[in-house]
């Protein structure tokens, strides 16, 4: 059964004791890896510095830092890179905490890139929308630091003219370091949309309560109502044991949060996810 919501005064705490958490058991029961960082002079000062099968320009050690932080690498201490510039040299490195964290990410995750995962949610929660009698002209997914779910509710407009016109509609959104959102796209001429309201529901929430959060936009039955046969819709799907509908997430779009990892990857074997992917 999925874990209860903590309240929202709770989250920052919980938020603090799950990275204290996880920060211990990598540190307790993973030993760091450690690689050979390969620079070499590329001109005016700079080092092109080779990690594993990338190649990166760095100017300063300040750019050297910065750059394996991004990569999951960090300098061990009695290291200094100063004496690297400009003539460069070998650099032992090891996997940061933020690194062996994205390590297990990938483990959950399987071959399965970063961003897949988000498309199966996404898809799982299209099909509840239209299986509670919703309408969806379009659905996308965006996927940068963060991920972001983008589902058009109503009519597609693309075979209209373009001088008719046409309603603003709903969209459904979400983010994985703020949850589900609600807003109306932008009218003829303007750049963002408006009227953006979260929604009273967990950060992954499952897919047939956001739906029914959401049913109120094209006028279908409220979120306490229950439409029989919804809660039965003809698949053996259920949210695996251990699936945490509120992952503790920070807002900040580097930090790697395994509960979430977890939630998202259980929808790899959605029945709906396979079949619109497939499709």
């Amino acid at each position: 059964m999925p874990k209860k919501q903590p309240t929202t005064s709770k989250k920052s705490r919980t938020a603090a004791r799950h990275g204290a958490k996880y920060t211990a058991a990598l540190r307790q029961q993973r030993s760091p890896h450690t690689i050979t960082a390969v620079l070499v002079p590329s001109g005016r000062g700079s080092l092109d510095m080779t990690l594993g099968n990338r190649t990166r320009t760095v100017h300063n050690v300040r750019s050297l830092s910065d750059a394996l932080y991004w990569e999951g690498w960090e300098i061990p201490r009695g290291q200094d890179p100063h004496d690297l510039f400009p003539d460069g040299g070998e650099l032992p490195v090891s996997r940061s905490v933020r690194g062996m964290l994205e390590d297990q990410a990938a483990e959950i995750r399987g071959t399965v890139p970063f961003s897949q995962t988000a498309d199966a949610y996404a898809c799982a929660v299209a099909a509840a929308i239209e299986a509670r009698g919703g309408r969806i002209a379009d659905w996308d997914v965006q996927v940068d630091e963060d991920r972001r779910i983008y589902i058009t509710l109503g009519e597609d407009y693309e075979d209209r003219e373009a001088d008719e016109e046409q309603p603003r509609r709903w969209v459904v959104g979400w983010m994985d370091t703020r949850g589900w959102f609600t807003f109306l796209e932008a009218a003829h001429g303007e750049s963002l949309g408006s009227c953006l309201s979260d929604l009273a529901c967990p950060l992954m929430s499952l897919p047939e309560h956001v739906a029914a959060e959401v049913a109120h936009l094209w006028g279908g039955a409220p979120a306490a109502e229950q439409i029989p046969g919804l809660e039965v819709p003809g698949r053996e799907w259920r949210a695996p044991h251990g699936y945490v509908l509120d992952p503790p997430v920070t807002g900040d779009p580097t930090d790697v949060i395994l509960d979430l990892e977890r939630s998202l990857s259980a929808y790899l074997t959605h029945p709906d996810a396979g079949a619109r992917q497939a499709g």
